[in-house]
């Protein structure tokens, strides 16, 4: 937690420029990603097929790309995912730790530290996730239930952190700005 406080020390002017650039980034990367996941004819949502926990379903999926001579493209979406994900962790950390950094001292900046460590979690679970899928996609007509359950678990956990800290952000910059505005009335009246 220390290492993530330390970010809340850069400059608010520095954070808002690094984390307008890193979404810039994450936008252009993700739309490569979306490019190369249609491409691969995955058949279901990936949000499906993440948190389906069924090696049986994932093998049926696995089975169509295979069919339609996709399955390459297909790891190829896994290595673009990759660099999402690098984004997304660069992207939430700048963000986070801007809305840290507005929050007053006491229990919302513990709380907006707290997100801020959710926030970096959630792409961690997610490369979990992909570290998961190359096992799978080694055999992926034979995959183990038991590496179902970890993929679609790691899922679930990615899914889950992003909410919350989706839910977080505009919630802590209306605490901060009704924060700044109660300072800004005692400075005037003071």
């Amino acid at each position: 937690m220390e290492s993530t406080a330390r970010l809340t020390q850069l400059r608010s002017r520095t954070l808002v420029i690094a984390g307008i650039a890193a979404l810039v980034v994450q936008n252009l990367v993700l739309a490569v990603l979306n490019a190369v996941y249609a491409a691969s004819a995955y058949p279901v949502p990936y949000f499906v097929g993440q948190t389906s926990f069924s090696a049986e379903k994932l093998e049926g999926w696995f089975a169509v790309m295979i069919d339609g001579g996709t399955l390459g493209t297909y790891w190829l979406a896994q290595f673009v995912d990759l660099g999402f994900i690098a984004a997304t962790l660069i992207t939430h950390a700048l963000v986070l730790a801007l809305i840290a950094r507005l929050q007053a001292e006491g229990v919302w900046r513990r709380i907006a530290l707290v997100m801020l460590a959710i926030g970096i979690a959630a792409p961690l679970f997610d490369v979990l996730e992909n570290l998961t899928s190359f096992v799978i996609l080694a055999n992926p007509m034979d995959v183990s239930q038991p590496a179902a359950i970890v993929y679609s678990s790691f899922a679930v956990l990615k899914f889950v952190s992003f909410a919350i800290v989706y839910a977080w952000v505009p919630f802590g910059l209306i605490v901060a700005a009704e924060w700044a505005v109660r300072q800004r009335r005692v400075s005037v009246g003071a």
